[in-house]
């Protein structure tokens, strides 16, 4: 008869982990779609923006440093990072690695308050562009008007881009909220526990 020490079976996972792991696949995904986007639209963007600017009657490159920057690359690489990130969050997830949970547990929270601040960003973008030219100091940038500038950038993306936008945002907020308490309810606990082999002890009573 075999003595050996047995390997554990993997557990069943539980609903609320397959939830949490669905809600980390749909914001990848949404990350993904809206990478896409800006790598297909944010030059039309960026020259829709600067025609406007120089419409005002003033060299884009004469704008505040920071405003403007609707083609970034850095942008673009700064989603995918994060989507490959929640994406090899969610496959340890589901596989019940308790370090992986853990990291999702810090991670969560950023992505969190990034989606937030980069709503907030989006929501209040006119307002506080126009604020930066009022208190720039120069005349020649008090006398723009930064709501057309930005109508122009936004309007070079197509509407159906919008429903993106706003699932990165429910994804990146709620959904992180949802996912950091789905992995602490004790379903979860009980499958992210590690199971010790059973040691097999000579003499002993077999069960």
């Amino acid at each position: 008869m075999d003595k050996s020490p047995q390997a554990p079976q993997r557990k069943a996972r539980p609903g609320t982990v397959t939830f949490a792991v669905a809600v980390q696949w749909l914001l990848v995904l949404a990350l993904l779609a809206t990478t896409v986007v800006s790598y297909m639209y944010g030059a039309d963007a960026q020259e829709a923006f600067e025609a406007e600017v120089r419409a005002q009657g003033i060299a884009p490159e004469d704008l505040p440093e920071g405003y403007g920057n609707f083609d970034s690359s850095l942008n673009l690489v700064f989603t995918l990072v994060a989507a490959v990130v929640v994406a090899l969050l969610a496959l340890l997830n589901a596989r019940g690695n308790r370090p992986a949970r853990i990291v999702t547990w810090i991670a969560q929270p950023l992505v969190l308050v990034c989606g937030g601040f980069v709503f907030v960003g989006q929501l209040f973008m006119a307002q506080s562009f126009q604020m930066t030219l009022d208190n720039s100091g120069d005349a020649q940038l008090e006398g723009l008007d930064a709501d057309p500038m930005v109508e122009a950038a936004l309007g070079a993306f197509p509407a159906w881009t919008a429903a993106i936008d706003w699932s990165v945002l429910t994804l990146a907020t709620l959904g992180s909220v949802l996912v950091i308490i789905l992995l602490a309810v004790p379903s979860s606990n009980e499958f992210f526990r590690k199971e010790e082999p059973e040691k097999y002890i000579p003499g002993a009573p077999q069960s």
